[in-house]
């Protein structure tokens, strides 16, 4: 089975993309902060003969389920040099060598193969549809949108998997983000994901951070915005081209302060990079004692549950894992929501 989108592994990667690595694993890039040598991410299917999606001849075994745990279960079955104590985030992370990666798969072009060819199954057709949606709606050109997940390495399976999709690009990013509801106003058959439609993403997120009320859950995905193309909702995320990311790999380097996590209330100034992955807030924490009556003045999000829907002017309660930041001879605190230490306990919550 050909595949277009299979390109040259590229010197920058982005976030979500897709590779594989040289025994057929299947990996997807995790956030914009990228080692130069490795590819931080996280396994999400392994060939097995019993597995529900299959590419080519090859049956494959989800192993991601959404969760910390399933990424921590998912590095254990990697090979020892698939992870190292990354110096940036002074934690082991899952970051396979570059060398080990055999097929790299770039969106824009499995998008462009769809859009040329035509689907070629339901699924297919939906992505088409959702592409030309968001160029006819708002301009955005179809080299800024690609097509994620399964259906990016044709894996995909009509019945059971899902669409995601990609945005690219800062402007087109906040383009899209900023105007969900021209899409609506101008596009037949379309309407935003309705707090219904997050029920089972709610419960989801309930079960794995059980601390979280139901109402404070309720109360930030009232602001999570989503396309649905008449019945079926689509993902699209906002992706940081590699000129644009506000954080270098090694430009910065984290120590944990606090081996449980920290709560605490801010306020948001920024949201600016707020969309992305790792999603950034910034802010101001009351002085805290811990840190000698230094202030906190950013969350860094890689739980993907509590990105991109806060604004400036919020005040949240959060829950994470207390950092100093080194930046040269600048030091500053950030609290970290994603972390593997403090899967469960971390969290954000809208301060009413």
């Amino acid at each position: 089975m050909t595949n277009p989108a299979l390109i040259d592994l590229p010197a920058k990667v982005r976030d979500r993309d897709v590779f594989h690595d040289i025994e057929g694993r299947v990996f997807v890039v995790l956030g914009y902060i990228q080692p130069p040598d490795r590819i931080l991410s996280f396994l999400k299917y392994v060939p097995d003969s019993s597995g529900e999606w299959v590419s080519g001849d090859v049956q494959y075994k989800r192993m991601f389920w959404g969760s910390v745990t399933s990424t921590i279960e998912g590095m254990s079955i990697l090979p020892s040099d698939y992870l190292i104590e990354d110096q940036h985030f002074g934690t082991s992370l899952l970051e396979p060598p570059r060398e080990m990666v055999s097929k790299y798969f770039k969106p824009e072009l499995r998008l462009k193969e769809i859009l040329d060819e035509g689907p070629k199954d339901t699924l297919e057709e939906l992505v088409h549809r959702g592409a030309t949606t968001l160029h006819d709606s708002l301009g955005i050109p179809f080299d800024c949108i690609g097509v994620a997940g399964s259906i990016l390495w044709k894996g995909h399976d009509p019945i059971r998997s899902d669409i995601n999709m990609n945005i690219y690009g800062f402007e087109s990013s906040w383009k899209l983000h900023n105007n969900y509801e021209t899409i609506i106003e101008r596009t037949e058959g379309t309407r935003l994901r309705e707090l219904p439609d997050w029920k089972h993403a709610i419960s989801r997120v309930h079960t794995r951070v059980p601390i979280m009320k139901s109402q404070d859950l309720q109360n930030l995905f009232t602001r999570r915005k989503a396309l649905c193309l008449d019945s079926i909702c689509i993902g699209i995320t906002p992706i940081l081209l590699p000129g644009e990311v506000s954080i270098q790999h090694g430009s910065e380097s984290y120590a944990s302060i606090s081996s449980e996590p920290v709560t605490i209330t801010m306020d948001i100034d920024s949201t600016e990079f707020g969309i992305f992955h790792p999603a950034i807030y910034e802010g101001r924490s009351e002085p805290l004692n811990t840190i000698d009556g230094e202030r906190v003045n950013r969350i860094l999000v890689y739980d993907g549950a509590f990105g991109g829907l806060l604004k400036p002017g919020d005040r949240v309660e959060v829950s994470g894992t207390l950092q100093k930041v080194i930046r040269g001879d600048e030091i500053l605190y950030q609290i970290m929501v994603g972390t593997k230490s403090g899967a469960g306990k971390e969290f954000i919550r809208l301060c009413s």
